[in-house]
């Protein structure tokens, strides 16, 4: 190999960890903007759910609201599949136990996205479709599986986090992320196993915590 073809090959090597630190930096600050915007969607439980559900999706804003939610949550899913290599790597032994919650977790978020904005979404781009209380059925359903959706997800993250927490503590050779970073994946990963009762929250704090290694992938290749 000549001297410029190992100089090509050295910075393409640098600029791996630099794409994909960006890649993790993305996925979570794009999670965060699509969940922050899904905080608005009315409460399926409320006795007066399908008035609630007709109001909002009668605006012209919120069902651009659903659309912009739905891309942001999306690409976010996108750019964490760019960034689930690094992650697996850094599970070392427990890379199958990485890569199979990485994956869950990603196809139940988009599907997760795409359920829980679809009514929005439909009344946006469809003119024979109308927001009337017969149609409101429809959003109750989709926005319920919307959240079982999101609730396997997390548990996907879980089994992701806690694979990566779990390798770090078994052996000294694994030194991807820093300790206090895989500290905090135990945290949310436990978190994560909550159901229900943290489902929107920790989804906050999985984006929260991929933007941190995200950051720390960059700085640690700079």
């Amino acid at each position: 190999m000549s001297a410029s073809q190992s100089e090509e090959t050295t910075r393409a090597g640098e600029s791996r960890p630099l794409w994909a630190g960006i890649a993790g930096i993305l996925a979570g600050a794009l999670m965060i903007a699509g969940h922050v915007l899904t905080w608005r969607t009315p409460d399926t439980e409320d006795d007066d759910a399908i008035r609630e559900i007709v109001t909002f999706y009668s605006k012209d804003s919120n069902q651009a609201l659903s659309v912009t939610s739905a891309l942001l949550l999306l690409a976010g899913g996108l750019a964490f599949l760019c960034f689930l290599p690094v992650l697996v790597r850094a599970a070392g032994r427990r890379s199958t136990f990485a890569l199979a919650g990485g994956t869950v977790f990603v196809v139940l978020l988009m599907i997760s996205a795409i359920a829980g904005n679809a009514y929005g979404i439909t009344a946006n781009n469809v003119d024979v479709f109308r927001v009337v209380p017969e149609t409101a059925l429809i959003a109750i359903l989709l926005l319920e599986v919307a959240y079982g959706g999101l609730i396997a997800a997390m548990v996907g993250a879980a089994v992701l986090l806690l694979a990566i927490w779990r390798t770090t503590r078994g052996t000294e050779d694994i030194k991807m992320l820093p300790s206090w970073l895989t500290w905090a994946a135990l945290v949310v990963g436990v978190l994560c196993l909550a159901g229900p009762f943290s489902a929107w929250l920790t989804s906050m704090l999985l984006g929260l915590w991929l933007v941190a290694a995200g950051l720390v992938v960059m700085l640690k290749r700079a």
